[in-house]
């Protein structure tokens, strides 16, 4: 007897309950999947993760009161490395995609995109494939290191954190820059603490929140 196949889990994450519903409607209606959970607030999403709760893939609104996506994101993937995000913004833009990019996310779409559209990006990242804009998928790289350099040089921070920053930003742990830069953890956490005081921010999603205004000053 062959087993029944189980539907994917989906998980929304949105402060805006019509475009949940929304999407709670597309999953259902056109793709056959009910078995969506909303969460309105980020914190309570990253919650249900840590309190054990699985998905199969997280829609993800980018901005939202207290805990914003690129947050979320951060934080997520900490804890469940290969979970699949799609972010639906219509924060539409070449520094919002790419950092979604560099913190993890598989997928963006904007949230005014055609039914059509909306069900690709959905079906293409359960499948286990990235889902970006053609047009406006990636940001040149080297747009975002001359970025990158001068707000370095404007918060003053030394070559070691510079090159910790970096490893920092590829969503790598203490033990891997560690290794790769050939200094104990101990060292690479302390680094990490000065480049969070420098910048005055609290985690990765700060610095990304920087950046992308220095990007957009481009």
């Amino acid at each position: 007897m062959s087993k029944i196949k189980e539907q994917p889990s989906i998980l929304i994450v949105d402060d805006h309950e019509i475009f949940a519903d929304g999407i709670k409607h597309i999953l259902e209606s056109s793709l056959g999947l009910n078995s969506s959970v909303h969460f309105p607030y980020a914190q309570a999403g990253l919650d249900y993760f840590k309190n054990g709760g699985r998905a199969d893939l997280v829609i993800l609104d980018l901005y939202m009161p207290e805990m914003n996506g690129f947050e979320f994101l951060e934080e997520v993937m900490a804890l469940i490395p290969k979970l699949k995000v799609l972010v639906v913004s219509m924060q539409y833009s070449f520094s919002n995609i790419s950092l979604c990019q560099k913190l993890g996310a598989v997928g963006f779409v904007r949230k005014d995109s055609s039914l059509k559209e909306m069900i690709e990006a959905v079906e293409t990242v359960l499948a286990g494939l990235a889902y970006f804009p053609e047009d406006k998928g990636e940001m040149p790289e080297e747009l975002i290191e001359n970025a990158m350099e001068r707000i370095c040089k404007l918060y003053k921070l030394s070559r070691s954190e510079i090159k910790i920053l970096g490893h920092m930003l590829e969503q790598k742990n203490y033990k891997e820059i560690a290794e790769e830069l050939h200094l104990s953890p101990l060292t690479v956490r302390t680094h990490k603490k000065n480049i969070y005081r420098k910048f005055g921010v609290r985690n990765i999603a700060g610095i990304v929140g920087l950046l992308k205004e220095e990007l957009e000053k481009s």
